[in-house]
């Protein structure tokens, strides 16, 4: 499979997982997704300037980096409120390739979700549970896994202080 059609793979997945049956009566305790973190918290994870939080869906926020082209190598943060329901399917993911990572010390519990092969910084999800509330943290345009799973981490430590 080339890396575009990864790309597209990676990125259909990552969307249903974050907004496959996103009803209202499995949301979040009415949290609004841009006032879980702060645009400095954002800027301090990703080292760089950030706008401020654009609303880009009643459950999707995102912070990106000031002054750059919109590519697929853009650095930038997307936080989704989720339900129960996307939180057990990145659990337990049905499409193969996706491999599954707890999430050690986060919240009440949480599981990265990574596709290997994918364009590098696009690939890791961290799916989060804390009491009745779930939320999904996405950084995007940093090459090393290992490192996008932290900056996810590091965010979603954040959010869980304002659950």
């Amino acid at each position: 499979m080339d890396s575009k059609c990864l790309f597209f793979v990676a990125i259909f997945f990552c969307c249903m997982l974050s907004f496959y049956c996103l009803r209202p009566a499995y949301a979040a305790q009415a949290n609004d997704p841009c006032s879980l973190v702060t645009q400095a918290q954002v800027g301090a994870v990703l080292g760089v300037n950030v706008e401020a939080a654009q609303r880009i869906a009643p459950r999707l926020c995102q912070w990106s980096a000031h002054n750059q082209p919109n590519s697929i190598n853009a650095k930038k943060v997307a936080l989704t409120i989720s339900d129960e329901q996307a939180f057990r399917y990145a659990k337990a993911p049905v499409v193969s390739n996706v491999k599954t990572m707890p999430g050690s010390g986060i919240c009440d519990d949480a599981v990265y979700t990574v596709l290997p092969g994918v364009t590098p910084g696009l690939g890791t999800s961290l799916y989060v549970k804390k009491g009745s509330s779930y939320f999904v943290v996405h950084v995007y345009g940093f090459p090393e896994q290992t490192k996008v799973m932290e900056m996810e981490k590091t965010l979603a430590l954040e959010a869980c202080s304002k659950l």
